[in-house]
């Protein structure tokens, strides 16, 4: 009888450390956000939310009929804090804000420049945000980029997502920023961050659904310039070819097509190669007068796909030559960005990681006057291009034409 009282004891107290589904929340009370937008008004932060409709993303035949309703809807809230505002939202929403599928958050330029020390430390703090989401900015309001509708997806928030996505994967002009790799930057011995600009090109808003029965449409959402960010605000830009030349030195290329001239002192775009295999590497040296030079080594190779060139790759000196027309563009990028950014006075290549991680003791010394070392460092960049294909052509077309009508 003992043994059959405790028995049922301890079967009790177990069920009693079982958390069990107290804290559920049901699907039908939940607003599910995609994406999300921040701005400054001077006073009070406006956080903007694209909330997903699910009997519209259920409808099959969702498209652009003018009495169907849009897949998302966007609204904002104020308030003195971001948390502050987000709690504004019950006010007017009859179901509760659920973060842990949101994409993308857009920062606008007013709130950049700002400072976004505050949503750093939001999702820091709360459990219902997740730090793998994808931060971008845009020069005007945040708000205006979630009420896009965009086409081939449903939902504009993962269109962005994957709009970034792709674009590192296949040109490696743009790098996706999550925000828990914005949050390291900022706190290393280069707090420089580079987010993409995400804006509305062309003419006008497509804000409504029957904009998607058209076949083409007068503006759409497109990556831009690279901000810059030092640790939490916004303090100036660079340009989409400076952001590829500091992509090659912080070797973050993984598939690019790089367009060159058919000799290095040609700036005749003629020729295309398809980047599938690069690697960066950079290492300070100490020059004999005591100066810093970083030293830039680039190793790349890829297959030729366009060649408008009187150049014949299946000759070893045209071949050659198409080589080193290709290095020399990429020399030229990484050398412009590395002017843009010394002017910008913006160690944005990490070089500071790179002395403190090969020299500390000349990192020490000169870590009070970095700011001043950085605006007289020296490049020292060696590029190394190999054409491993040519494709399954040998002379260009332009070429076999002009022969065969001699």
């Amino acid at each position: 009888m003992r043994k059959r009282i405790m028995r049922y004891v301890i079967v009790i107290s177990l069920c009693l450390l079982l958390t069990g589904c107290w804290d559920r929340r049901e699907l039908n009370q939940l607003a599910i956000t995609s994406a999300t937008a921040l701005d400054w008004d001077g006073k009070e932060w406006t956080v903007s939310y694209q909330v997903v409709i699910p009997q519209s993303i259920a409808n099959p035949n969702t498209g652009g009929s003018p009495g169907q309703q849009a897949p998302v809807m966007v609204f904002s809230t104020s308030g003195g804090t971001i948390r502050g505002a987000v709690q504004k939202s019950s006010r007017e929403m009859p179901r509760s804000l659920f973060f842990a599928h949101n994409r993308v958050i857009v920062i606008g330029e007013q709130a950049a420049k700002q400072g976004i020390s505050q949503l750093l430390d939001v999702y820091l703090r709360n459990s219902d945000s997740r730090e793998t989401v994808s931060v971008l900015v845009t020069g005007g309001e945040g708000r205006k980029i979630l009420e896009q509708i965009i086409p081939l997806e449903k939902v504009p928030g993962a269109a962005i997502k994957n709009m970034i996505r792709n674009e590192e994967n296949n040109s490696s002009n743009y790098n996706q920023l999550m925000l828990y790799q914005m949050m390291m930057s900022m706190s290393s011995d280069s707090p420089f961050t580079l987010i993409p600009e995400i804006i509305i090109s062309g003419k006008g808003e497509n804000t409504s659904i029957a904009e998607l029965k058209n076949t083409s449409f007068t503006n759409k959402l497109r990556l831009g310039r690279m901000s810059i960010f030092k640790k939490d605000k916004l303090i100036g830009w660079f340009t989409p070819d400076e952001e590829y030349g500091i992509s090659w030195i912080r070797n973050s290329i993984s598939r690019t097509t790089l367009y060159f001239g058919c000799k290095e002192d040609k700036k005749d775009y003629k020729a295309a190669l398809r980047i599938t295999h690069s690697k960066s590497k950079t290492k300070p040296l100490l020059s004999n007068d005591g100066h810093l030079i970083m030293r830039v080594d680039v190793q790349a190779s890829g297959t030729l796909e366009e060649n408008g060139c009187p150049n014949d790759p299946t000759q070893p000196a045209d071949l050659q030559t198409l080589e080193q027309a290709a290095s020399t563009e990429i020399t030229k990028l990484i050398t412009d960005a590395v002017h843009s950014a010394i002017q910008k006075n913006a160690d944005v290549f990490l070089f500071a990681d790179t002395i403190h991680k090969h020299h500390p003791k000349i990192w020490k010394q000169v870590k009070p006057i970095w700011d001043e070392q950085f605006a007289n460092l020296q490049l020292e960049a060696n590029v190394n291009v190999k054409i491993s294909r040519i494709g399954m052509s040998g002379k260009s077309f332009l070429e076999i034409t002009n022969e065969s009508s001699e």
